[in-house]
């Protein structure tokens, strides 16, 4: 069983000063250019399908869909 270490507040603060709709290159982009983020937030930020995200809670979703895929049970999951 993976374990995710990043959380919630990590990934939130990946997500401030998005503007919709946003890419997955731009969201990888945007949260490795803040700094001082977890890597883990980094590195599921990009395993994210590659489409535009309308708003936040569409990028919540993937991320938990990245965990989901990679064996993250729903109790261990941080969004």
């Amino acid at each position: 069983m993976v374990k995710p270490h990043a959380t919630k507040s990590d990934f939130e603060a990946a997500f401030k000063g998005f503007h919709y709709p946003i890419s997955r290159a731009a969201i990888v982009t945007m949260g490795r250019d803040k700094g001082g983020l977890d890597r883990e937030v980094g590195y599921v930020l990009g395993l994210l399908p590659e489409r535009r995200y309308r708003n936040v809670d569409e990028i919540k979703a993937a991320v938990r869909d990245v965990y989901r895929a990679q064996g993250v049970p729903e109790e261990a999951l941080p969004l």
